[in-house]
């Protein structure tokens, strides 16, 4: 003789067979909870633009064009033939190593200590904007003067200068 549920055999003749209780839940809705703290601040990001956080791999001013490598941020030189190619921005915040530091990509930047008049804008020694086109290195427009003190990015693809 044979059972498929548990069983408690008396004899070869009989089988006393003992089915579980059923298990019960009990689901209700519940009540909402107090609200939580102020969470983190997320990184600001530009009317019209884009802005990402990343993680200086050098103390970084603001206002500089870096490049990215391995999750952090350096800056870019237009002589730098081995990085030009990872720019990724200019940075919005200056930053320690190892801290977090913003860098606009796209849109408006602005900065009252600026005296730019309108036209193109480049990459500059040390990662710095300039209005004097380059003469050796790449050739990296960043975008343009819109005014004395605005700069609109646009980043284009860097051009080796013979």
């Amino acid at each position: 003789m044979s059972c498929d549920l548990p069983v408690i055999v008396v004899d070869d003749e009989h089988c006393i067979v003992v089915e579980p209780e059923p298990e019960v839940l009990v689901v209700t809705a519940g009540d909402q909870g107090p609200p939580g703290g102020k969470g983190a601040d997320g990184a600001p990001g530009p009317a019209g633009g884009a802005t990402v956080q990343r993680t200086a791999g050098e103390t970084l001013s603001a206002l500089r064009t870096v490049y990215e490598l391995d999750g952090s941020v350096f800056l870019l030189a237009p002589d730098d033939e081995d990085h030009i190619d990872l720019l990724l921005g200019i940075t919005i915040t200056a930053a320690g190593a190892g801290s977090p530091v913003n860098v606009q990509l796209i849109g408006a930047l602005d900065d009252d200590a600026w005296s730019f008049i309108p036209g193109p804008v480049w990459l500059g020694a040390s990662g710095s904007l300039t209005q004097i086109p380059p003469t050796s290195g790449f050739d990296v427009r960043i975008g343009s003067a819109v005014s004395t003190s605005r700069v609109t990015l646009n980043i284009e693809e860097p051009v080796w200068l013979d």
